[in-house]
């Protein structure tokens, strides 16, 4: 997935509650002043004045009152005008819908939704599917126009309160796109994701440029240190086309090269309380048949206290416990296990895992050098890849697709075929095989993207890190503005 540089005019207010954030607009200024100039209204059209047409539709919503009209037929038929009025004001506009070159055309689309005025939630009601007729169905398929998951240029089949097959895909899409489970149902979370206002789409999609952009700093180059007059220049590195991606809110990896996805697979990532955090790495290894040395806060959370409550815990788990890090490995017998020198000098006794077929990093680990003891690696519970939250780990990240991504990444690097790491597998010893080429690894937390077809993806901010990161941003906004305000004024 390429990285946005494309410019845009946004500040918002943060206005903080107990569990979450809003945000409303109140002003108009460069979303990372360090990064880009200010644009006159002439550069960014989508936040000059409405237009004379953007008025009128206003206008004409507001005085039309179809909410509120007796005639149902009537309501209904004015409702499809305005929708294909809508559109028309869209495409003269030059708005995208359904697919965006950027995220910043997306925040353009919400922004047009919301001023239309044609948006509005749906309501509470039961669980809709496949062949239900109910009023709401009509509300449904509005909205999913709205969104760009409906065609809005399709025939509608009589009566039009009845769920048809063709709503179901489009509710599909939607869900998929948002991260739901995509049964085409419409139930609670459903509901709750279509009545996500288009002001708080622009206010997330506005969020996730600042951190896709933040994710390039440490490969920006100056060429002019005037802030009205500045140029990126991005270094290239000769394996600066291929990466791997691993979105933390997503539960996803992608293998990119040349921006195009070769490679994608479902992952598993750390729990609320232990969370994955972000960070940029490289691969320079793989290891086939690892070890695990358990670290001291996984020994003291989870291990330990079961071991204290069943002294057979650690066998029945092929755990053993040896002395400090010398090789060969000294195992502790049983009797001499004292918690007082459990990952503590001069004994420093510790918690080990030798390599099997049920060994709790899999067959395979990817080791990344970012000196935070994350990594990628395969699992032995391969069935926790079947469930649509997959926050189950300790902060490490589990593959669904390891074996696939190792013949892959050792293709590329180092010219093997999958059949040169075959016979490694015949056998649990351990075998460190180093990538001639390293790859890069990114490890983000992103909660809206889109995908390399250009359609609009979000997901839920599971760690609850979009207030956090928000009020970052805000602070370095704030910088940035004084900056070059002192840079006008020299």
């Amino acid at each position: 997935m390429p990285y946005g540089w494309l410019p845009i005019v946004i500040v918002f207010s943060l206005v903080f509650s107990v569990n979450s954030f809003s945000l409303e607009p109140v002003g108009k200024a460069p979303v990372v002043s360090k990064l880009l100039p200010e644009l006159s209204p002439e550069q960014s059209p989508a936040l000059a004045p409405q237009s004379v047409s953007e008025v009128a539709l206003v206008e004409g919503l507001s005085s039309s009152s179809i909410s509120n009209s007796s005639n149902n037929d009537v309501s209904d038929a004015a409702s499809e005008m305005l929708l294909e009025q809508l559109q028309m004001e869209l495409s003269d506009e030059g708005i995208q819908t359904g697919q965006f070159e950027s995220l910043e055309s997306a925040i353009d689309f919400y922004r047009f939704l919301h001023e239309s005025g044609q948006w509005s939630p749906i309501s509470d009601g039961p669980l809709l599917k496949l062949g239900d007729a109910h009023p709401q169905v009509v509300e449904l398929r509005k909205l999913l126009q709205l969104y760009g998951d409906f065609d809005l240029g399709a025939e509608i089949l009589e009566p039009v309160e009845l769920f048809d097959l063709q709503l179901h895909h489009a509710l599909q899409h939607f869900q998929q796109r948002h991260g739901a489970k995509a049964d085409g149902v419409l139930g609670p979370k459903t509901r709750r994701l279509l009545n996500v206002s288009p002001q708080q789409r622009i206010d997330q999609i506005a969020l996730n440029i600042y951190r896709q952009r933040q994710l390039g700093l440490e490969n920006i180059e100056w060429t002019n240190t005037a802030l009205d007059e500045a140029e990126l220049e991005v270094t290239t590195q000769e394996n600066s086309s291929r990466y791997l991606q691993v979105n933390i809110p997503e539960y996803r990896l992608r293998l990119y090269d040349q921006d195009k996805v070769l490679l994608e697979m479902k992952t598993i990532i750390g729990r609320r309380s232990r969370q994955t955090p972000s960070f940029s790495a490289e691969i320079k290894s793989l290891v086939v048949n690892p070890s695990w040395n358990v670290p001291r806060s996984i020994a003291y959370r989870d291990i330990l206290p079961k071991w204290q409550k069943d002294k057979t815990y650690l066998a029945r788990h092929n755990l053993r416990v040896i002395a400090g890090w010398d090789m060969p490995r000294v195992v502790v017998p049983d009797e001499q296990i004292d918690l007082e020198s459990m990952y503590r000098s001069p004994a420093y006794h510790r918690i080990w895992e030798p390599p099997s077929d049920k060994n709790t990093l899999g067959r395979l680990k990817f080791q990344l050098n970012a000196g935070n003891s994350i990594y990628l690696h395969d699992t032995k519970n391969p069935h926790l890849f079947e469930s649509e939250v997959r926050a189950f780990s300790s902060g490490c990240i589990r593959l669904e697709k390891p074996r696939i991504l190792a013949d892959m990444l050792l293709q590329q690097s180092n010219q093997w075929t999958p059949q040169q790491l075959e016979p490694l597998f015949e056998n649990t010893d351990t075998h460190r095989i180093r990538l001639e080429t390293p790859i890069p690894v990114h490890i983000t937390y992103w909660t809206a993207w889109l995908d390399d077809k250009g359609i609009l993806n979000f997901a839920d901010d599971l760690y609850h890190r979009d207030p956090v990161d928000w009020a970052h941003f805000k602070s370095q906004e704030q910088q940035d503005q004084q900056l070059q305000q002192k840079v006008a004024l020299n």
